[in-house]
């Protein structure tokens, strides 16, 4: 990467690039919002996580406030996965975020940060779904409704998903259901499984047929056959089937079926193989999966080729200032970003909420080219393995919800330490200031092992102030932007601090650049502490370190 690529964060115009948003300014439908970074660190592999305030209107009778919190992911980690959670029945459970992370104790990974994913009715949640490799159901196309879905290696696609199935009867080709745990209507052929529940609820002496169907691992695959055994002879007019625990029932009423698939009989074999998982962002945009096995519904599209759709204003309360949580990629579909706006009467003076065309432009703000709704209100939730639920849920409490969207990365059982960070992204103080910094510790993988690290020791320029005697606390003496080091045994990380004469929480706390003496040797580190090498800096944002001197710049 050539260094002459490389400029001052204030001179950067955010694009598409998949980097920390600039502090200064954000221009949200015409409004300046003046931005303060509160927290930016590491929450797991390849995941930052970063909290901000805005505030348009500072001391005004129309000022207004937003807590944003937003997560920032690159897909291509290879120890990063997608997983999505439901309740053991996603037509009547609930779970909060926590509690889902705690339902998934002892599978072998570590769900180290999770937002609440789509929205729900009496049915579950209402758009298509997949979760670790199981079709949970499949949304009408009549509703339009849309998802998001991975692929094998990770990318992330949005858009109206569409999941079709064939079927073989004894190795020949047989008619196949074509949705899974919906209300079945005329003329549909619906494959229920026990996350409906415990019968069809559908409508007895209703023209029909049902059959019971045992999988032989009692889920329905949405990466390969699953092979089934025909319980019992099928039953005719029936309606409201009992679906035997660990089995599925097949409900039809095309005549057709009726026909054919009551020659079934027991001990037949079943085979139900998806024929293809797609998914269409537009009439132009499409994608055909190769692999999913996580899939989940949101509505509606907020972006779409780094462009604002209209159809936000399908969104519940679109033009009312609410809580939100939306999640989106960039260009590369390999960069995702989660975000979660707290807002209603709980976070008054804190944050007021935003309106759907504000959820596009924050999502276009932080360099997201698709952008997908994802349930808000009371239900905006955003979890770390670290820290617990981060934001303010505007319920006063987490909301139990029917699904969650989580980043996760395999369990190692590694509590040693790799690497340090201090907990500030940066730090603002005034001549007389003590400061105090709260740690970090991160294993290999990059997950925090320990969010309040002790034993290390500061150092400081003589120029900046003093350090005391346990190497714990700076005292401001100094005016300027240095960079404060930190170090235990041999890990080391820096931060930028400025100092001067003036009150520390004037307004925005962005760090102003600092001409770098040319004769004094240049160091670059990552927002999270670590040395980077300047021959081999990937797209990003670093400090320059140049004597005691500090820059935030941007490689883009």
């Amino acid at each position: 990467m050539k260094l002459d690529s490389i400029l001052t964060l204030a001179a950067i115009a955010l694009g598409t690039t998949p980097v920390m948003a600039a502090e200064g300014q954000w221009i949200l439908q015409g409004v300046a919002y003046e931005t303060d970074t509160l927290q930016h660190y590491q929450a797991g592999p390849g995941t930052t996580i970063t909290v901000l305030d805005l505030v348009a209107g500072r001391g005004s009778d129309k000022e207004i406030k937003q807590r944003v919190w937003y997560s920032v992911t690159d897909l291509t980690n290879p120890d990063v996965e997608i997983k999505t959670v439901c309740g053991s029945n996603i037509r009547t459970s609930n779970m909060t975020v926590p509690a889902m992370v705690n339902s998934r104790k002892g599978d072998g990974n570590v769900y180290f940060l999770g937002v609440n994913a789509d929205l729900f009715s009496t049915n579950g949640p209402i758009g298509t779904s997949i979760m670790n490799g199981e079709v949970l159901k499949t949304a009408k196309e009549s509703t339009a409704w849309k998802a998001v879905g991975v692929e094998d290696n990770g990318a992330l696609y949005f858009g109206t998903a569409k999941l079709t199935f064939s079927a073989k009867l004894n190795g020949a080709m047989e008619y196949a259901p074509s949705l899974v745990n919906v209300p079945r209507a005329a003329n549909e052929c619906v494959l229920y499984t026990r996350r409906w529940g415990t019968t069809t609820r559908t409508t007895e002496g209703e023209t029909g047929i049902e059959i019971a169907l045992r999988p032989a691992d009692g889920i329905l695959h949405s990466d390969g056959p699953t092979v089934c055994t025909v319980e019992s002879a099928p039953v005719k007019n029936g309606g409201n089937m009992a679906i035997p625990e660990g089995c599925f029932v097949i409900s039809s009423t095309v005549a057709s079926h009726i026909r054919d698939l009551g020659l079934m009989k027991a001990g037949d074999t079943y085979t139900i193989t998806p024929a293809g998982i797609s998914i269409a962002a537009s009439a132009y945009s499409s994608h055909s999966f190769t692999k999913c096995v996580e899939l989940c519904g949101g509505d509606p599209m907020l972006l779409v080729g780094g462009e604002t759709l209209a159809s936000y204003a399908t969104m519940p309360n679109y033009d009312a200032r609410r809580p939100r949580t939306a999640i989106g990629t960039d260009a590369t579909h390999t960069i995702m970003t989660l975000l979660v706006v707290d807002g209603d009467s709980f976070n008054k003076g804190i944050s007021a909420g935003v309106d759907a065309k504000d959820l596009a432009a924050m999502m276009k703000q932080l360099g997201c080219y698709d952008a997908l709704n994802f349930d808000g209100g009371g239900s905006s939730t955003m979890y770390t393995d670290a820290f617990g639920v981060l934001n303010r849920p505007s319920d006063g409490k987490d909301r139990a919800v029917r699904n969650g969207w989580f980043i996760t990365t395999p369990d190692r059982s590694d509590v040693e330490t790799a690497s340090i960070a201090f907990a500030d992204p940066h730090k603002t103080l005034a001549i007389g200031d003590t400061y105090t910094p709260v740690f970090y510790a991160y294993n290999n993988s990059g997950l925090p092992v320990n969010t309040d690290l002790q034993g290390v020791k500061l150092e400081a320029p003589v120029e900046l102030g003093t350090v005391s005697a346990d190497g714990r606390t700076l005292t401001v003496t100094g005016d300027g932007t240095y960079a404060l080091t930190a170090r235990l045994g041999g890990h080391k990380c820096t931060i930028a601090v400025r100092a001067g004469d003036y009150k520390a929480n004037s307004g925005s706390s962005s760090l102003s650049a600092v001409e770098a003496a040319s004769d004094a040797k240049t160091e670059y580190f990552t927002l999270d502490g670590l040395e980077a090498d300047p021959q081999a800096l990937t797209p990003g944002i670093y400090l320059r370190r140049s004597g005691s001197q500090c820059e935030k710049i941007i490689v883009k």
